[in-house]
């Protein structure tokens, strides 16, 4: 008896969780749960992520539909430092929208598409750059390195999967140095990448924008290589899992649109340039961080 009550306890626990982490599960009654994975740190996002979030802009769409007659919706905003653990989790169907750089876009669409209810699909663009500046790879401030074969057979920290480590092998590559042998590649997030480079631990550091910029400004670092050196156009966008979308394709349209809304008040209201924006050439080059630079990240034209 004693065991048979444990088999239905154990039945009964399974499916309750099985209930709670369900990824296509909307919540209670009739809430539809929408989970948003962004890069609060990526600048060439801000329409998909922390500016949308801030805003309220996809709240107030859905809001709209829930005035409407619709049912009502709960959005969850997830912040990761890079593209890949946002691929990660909607892999595992934990994530349903998710932004992030071109090279992580690439890697997403492979690593989802042999899984039929992760699958994703490319449904806008937040920002491109034409000639692929701002990622970079940048020394220690001390560092004798004049190019990148001075890095050859040295540590370079980098976040396997990114456009920072996409544009490091690229450059590699044209400087006649193997990729995968030719420098050891420290896999790390860029907070931790940036404290090997300031501890001495790795040589140098690459990592897309705007890491590295920051690094320079704040004399921590000094710029090594620059990625309009490889005169690649480079861009940023969101994919959805296209299950979630045939589920939900209202909840889709409204982050759109949200979007839109996002990117008109970027329009309108574009960020002023700080007080301590550097005139002088050299120490513009030097700080090429922000959407004020001529050559910095353009949001996508209406």
């Amino acid at each position: 008896m004693k065991y048979r009550r444990a088999r239905i306890l154990a039945a009964a626990l399974i499916a309750t969780l099985a209930a709670g982490c369900s990824l296509e599960d909307t919540g209670s009654g009739d809430t539809v749960r929408v989970v948003v994975g962004y890069q609060s740190k990526t600048i060439n996002t801000v329409t998909a992520g922390t500016l949308l979030r801030a805003k309220g802009f996809l709240e107030k769409r859905l809001n709209d539909l829930t005035a409407a007659g619709g049912p009502e919706y709960r959005v969850e905003w997830q912040d990761y430092d890079t593209g890949a653990p946002i691929t990660a989790q909607m892999v595992a169907e934990k994530i349903d929208i998710g932004s992030m750089g071109d090279y992580p876009l690439l890697i997403n669409g492979s690593r989802t598409s042999p899984v039929e209810r992760a699958a994703t699909e490319l449904v806008s663009i937040t920002g491109y750059q034409p000639h692929g500046s701002l990622n970079m790879v940048v020394t220690a401030p001390e560092s004798t390195a004049t190019s990148l074969p001075d890095l050859a057979g040295k540590k370079v920290s980098a976040s396997v999967g990114s456009a920072g480590d996409g544009t490091l092998r690229q450059a590699l590559s044209r400087a006649n140095i193997d990729p995968a042998h030719g420098v050891e590649v420290l896999n790390q997030q860029p907070q931790i990448g940036a404290s090997a480079l300031e501890s001495g631990q790795v040589q140098a550091l690459s990592q897309f924008v705007a890491w590295p910029g920051l690094l320079v400004f704040q004399n921590k670092a000094q710029l090594l290589y620059d990625g309009a050196e490889l005169d690649v156009p480079t861009f940023h966008g969101v994919v959805a899992r296209r299950a979630y979308s045939n589920s939900h394709p209202e909840v889709l349209d409204a982050f759109l649109q949200a979007q839109i809304d996002a990117t008109d008040f970027l329009h309108a209201e574009p960020p002023r340039p700080r007080s301590w924006w550097p005139t002088t050439p050299d120490c513009r080059r030097k700080s090429s961080t922000s959407t004020t630079d001529p050559e910095g990240p353009r949001s996508t034209p209406r």
